[in-house]
């Protein structure tokens, strides 16, 4: 995607559409390679008729289930995040750019937060069915750990080369907007543990099936930022853009924490 960004926008001028262009060539390169590698590789995964036609209607409602509530959930962070956005765009050029730099970086920040998600969801859905319940439980202490180890290095990142990095980005020497993404990324930085609890913990009770919790601590994170864009952006400013998300992470992870220490799964992985 970066490549093809490049070309189409740097080299060819394309402007937007030459970035969006990109992007959907970037997508079906990839579903093509990976399509290919993965009928090559793993004969399980090869595909046939049989395949569809034997497939059960439980399996089917099951899997139905853990997408919606995924997508459902999707939906509500969202919803949140444009809802803070409109907030922001009354604060100004400055912060506009300022923020956007600064969402950039946070998101390769998070990459890894999703990337520990989505494969405790995986794994502990393949534990359940297994009655591997202590496999369960010390994947995600561990994959908890290892975010938390990502997160010191984010931190230290934020606290030494991030100017540089949205310097880069904003192509600008604005000391305005440097300094104003960097704060950002510095206070909200220190909360990534939390936010790498949640998105852990969150996809962890969709793989044992808890469908409910995780839309749960979603809608909360919808309604703390609908409440700040109302209340602390208008008397706060900006800075009430920088403490909405660690107030709502906060916020978002207790009900996690309680319900992954009451699911069974979990429990019955201390027992063995």
């Amino acid at each position: 995607n970066i490549v093809g960004d490049l070309f189409f926008v740097v080299v060819l001028k394309t402007g937007v559409k030459g970035a969006a262009i990109a992007t959907v060539l970037a997508q079906i390169i990839a579903f093509v390679i990976c399509w290919i590698y993965m009928i090559k590789r793993y004969e399980l995964l090869r595909l046939s008729w049989d395949d569809f036609k034997e497939a059960q209607p439980q399996m089917i409602q099951s899997m139905l289930s853990a997408g919606l509530s995924m997508g459902f959930m999707s939906s509500l962070i969202n919803i949140g995040s444009l809802t803070l956005q409109t907030a922001i765009n009354k604060l100004g050029q400055n912060i506009i750019v300022a923020h956007t730099a600064a969402r950039k970086i946070s998101e390769m920040f998070m990459i890894m937060f999703t990337v520990f998600g989505q494969t405790m969801a995986t794994y502990c859905g393949q534990n359940l069915g297994a009655g591997k319940y202590e496999r369960i439980r010390k994947g995600i202490l561990t994959s908890i750990l290892m975010g938390w180890v990502w997160c010191v290095l984010c931190v230290i990142t934020s606290y030494t080369i991030v100017p540089a990095f949205v310097k880069m980005l904003i192509s600008s020497d604005n000391r305005n907007v440097i300094d104003t993404a960097t704060l950002y990324l510095r206070v909200d930085s220190l909360l990534y543990f939390v936010t790498a609890m949640i998105t852990i913990i969150r996809n962890s009770l969709q793989g044992i099936g808890d469908r409910l919790t995780p839309i749960i601590s979603s809608g909360i994170e919808l309604a703390g930022k609908v409440v700040i864009t109302f209340t602390l952006v208008p008397l706060m400013g900006y800075w009430g853009v920088i403490v909405s998300e660690p107030i709502v992470w906060v916020l978002m992870v207790i009900p996690l924490i309680v319900q992954l220490i009451k699911n069974p799964a979990f429990a019955r992985g201390k027992n063995n």
